[in-house]
């Protein structure tokens, strides 16, 4: 279960102006849901007929906002006349909410989606780590009980994940956030959060799958349900086998799983990058956001 990671642009910033502070251009709709509404252009370029006018952006569990803010503003960059909804997800929301209350919370988020002509709406939504797979999964089952229909995203891009409980993997992501604490601090953290991974590890291969099934099953599968995502949707899975935190083979194995859903699938595999940074990885930004904009132009063709 990836935790707290730390990200940030390789050169120290990010392709647009820096702003007063991270996601300072963003309106808070909800704990959970902030919104970007771009400014208005006095004319329309033929690009903005083939970009994106939505972009869900679903941040991994416990994302420090200036590290959001890197895809943010490097979005605001790349597509300037897209509204940006970003959605976050913390430790608690993660483990411990229902999948109804996780859905509940959702409905923020897909009204701002309906708030425009779905008609000449074109959704690319972007997922970081297994925290915003769980998200896209809880928005696309709230879009759902609200429309009827599965989310419309034309393209959907599964950064570092998804992934399935791993014993060493889940220790890392875990551990992440007690990395500067002194050593007994450190100590007491390793050893509660063995206990812990230990527990959920056996409990989830050595249980009925509905048991854990709103933690880990629910959202692994859901992302692959006709019913919850428009199948003529294009798939974009980016990964590392450096990451330390999701197996890439069980991304590899998602993907595969949705080709045989019948979903468009393109899979590109980053050297050199750890979880859910994978623009530093080979080939850096120019690399990372050249896979972004290439799925979203197959998904337009």
């Amino acid at each position: 279960m990836p935790s707290k990671i730390t990200i940030d642009s390789p050169n120290g910033s990010a392709p647009t102006a820096k702003a007063a502070k991270p996601l300072a251009a963003f309106t808070r709709l909800s704990p959970t849901v902030a919104y970007y509404d771009p400014p208005a252009t006095p004319t329309a370029s033929a690009n903005d007929n083939a970009s994106p006018t939505t972009i869900l952006l679903c941040s991994w569990m416990n994302a420090r906002p200036k590290n959001v803010d890197y895809y943010a503003r490097s979005y605001m960059a790349h597509y300037p006349s897209a509204r940006i909804i970003h959605v976050s997800i913390n430790t608690t929301q993660f483990i411990f909410q229902s999948e109804a209350r996780r859905r509940k919370d959702m409905m923020k988020a897909v009204s701002t989606l309906l708030a425009r002509d779905q008609q000449s709406e074109r959704l690319l939504v972007h997922s970081v780590s297994n925290g915003g797979g769980k998200r896209v999964y809880n928005i696309a089952a709230a879009y759902r009980s609200v429309t009827g229909q599965p989310l419309p995203a034309q393209a959907l891009i599964f950064d570092s994940a998804p992934g399935i409980p791993r014993f060493k993997r889940d220790v890392h992501a875990i551990m992440v956030p007690a990395r500067k604490l002194h050593w007994l601090p450190w100590l007491f953290a390793l050893i509660a959060t063995y206990v812990t991974v230990s527990i959920t590890f056996v409990s989830v291969y050595w249980t009925p799958l509905w048991f854990w099934y709103d933690l880990v099953w629910g959202p692994t599968y859901g992302c692959n349900d006709v019913t919850l995502f428009d199948q003529q949707g294009m798939r974009g899975y980016i990964y590392s086998k450096e990451d330390l935190a999701i197996d890439w083979r069980d991304v590899e194995s998602h993907a595969d799983a949705a080709e045989e859903k019948g979903y468009k699938v393109v899979k590109k595999l980053v050297h050199g990058a750890e979880h859910a940074q994978l623009f530093k990885g080979e080939g850096g930004e120019e690399d990372y956001w050249g896979f972004v904009k290439g799925v979203w132009a197959m998904a337009m063709n």
